[in-house]
């Protein structure tokens, strides 16, 4: 039994080490989930991760179609369709560096919909989430709550205050729906020495401090330094619903489009590992999407 695992992880970092080789492949490192969505990884109502072993689960009725990013997509109806993405380490209920990144194609315009949102019970009173939004903004007059708005995209980081939520808010002017794919990666890490002047005026420790950066097929339309004491944070127990808000386990604000190349890493990724996933239009690499899910479900059968 021994040797079959170890045969079997041999050939997985075989495989690795082989689409690793060429510069149009994908940043691994700090990999934790890959959903590519491609056929074969699509078994009845599971996604399987391509990466580790965080499937994903189809809610509704969601298609594969084959005209993907890379290959194939996933396609929502924006009626009740949403893929439960598991709540994967720092990306959750963990608080910590992530990236999270993600292609997608949509004409969506009627309304604004979400990525992805959750909203925690802590925060319900005061409906302050965690997510993306697109054809949404906050309104002019500082009234609070979401407007729908064409052409702009909204980042939300919910906090705890004294009697409720707050939401710490990036708003941004780009249009995606339009039919064509874009890329949308949001990272977090901690602040730096590099970045001491830039938090001049806090008082308290740079642990305290988060770097928040936000990319936008490829454009870096964001790189700000959010200061609260950590356990002010609200981390989300509840799934990541992709294409879907969640709140307290009710969908709602549906995506209309199509889905592809969904990435959480466990750590910040940098302009240029940006631009080369950007520029990477085969993923980990034929062969290997292919093969990993296969390789992976025979080590878990021998274990």
């Amino acid at each position: 039994m021994k040797k079959i695992v170890m045969l079997l992880t041999i050939m997985i970092v075989g495989l690795i080490i082989t689409v690793t080789a060429s510069t149009k492949t994908i940043v691994t490192d700090g990999l934790v989930s890959y959903w590519t969505f491609d056929q074969g990884t699509i078994r009845g109502g599971k996604v399987l991760d391509v990466w580790n072993e965080n499937d994903a689960t189809l809610v509704g009725d969601p298609k594969r179609v084959d005209d993907g990013y890379v290959k194939s997509g996933i396609e929502l109806d924006g009626n009740g369709d949403y893929v439960s993405l598991p709540n994967v380490g720092n990306f959750g209920s963990q608080i910590g560096a992530y990236t999270f990144e993600v292609w997608f194609k949509t004409t969506q315009k009627k309304e604004w919909s979400a990525i992805y949102r959750v909203l925690e019970k802590s925060c319900a009173g005061s409906n302050q989430g965690t997510g993306i939004l697109i054809n949404a903004k906050t309104p002019q007059d500082g009234r609070g709550g979401i407007i729908t708005k064409e052409g702009w995209i909204l980042f939300e980081r919910s906090m705890n205050r004294e009697n409720d939520c707050h939401t710490d808010l990036i708003s941004k002017e780009f249009t995606v729906s339009d039919g064509e794919w874009h890329q949308i990666v949001f990272a977090t890490q901690s602040v730096t020495e590099e970045d001491k002047d830039r938090v001049r005026h806090f008082k308290g420790n740079l642990e305290d401090c988060i770097n928040l950066q936000l990319y936008i097929d490829v454009e870096q339309r964001s790189d700000s330094i959010l200061c609260i004491s950590p356990q002010n944070f609200v981390a989300y127990g509840h799934p990541i619903f992709l294409g879907a808000m969640n709140s307290m386990g009710e969908a709602s604000r549906f995506f209309e489009g199509v889905f592809d190349e969904v990435r959480i890493y466990d750590r910040a990724l940098t302009h240029e590992e940006v631009v080369r996933n950007y520029e990477s239009g085969i993923g980990l690499g034929v062969e290997a999407v292919e093969k990993l899910p296969t390789v992976w479900g025979a080590l878990k059968r021998s274990r």
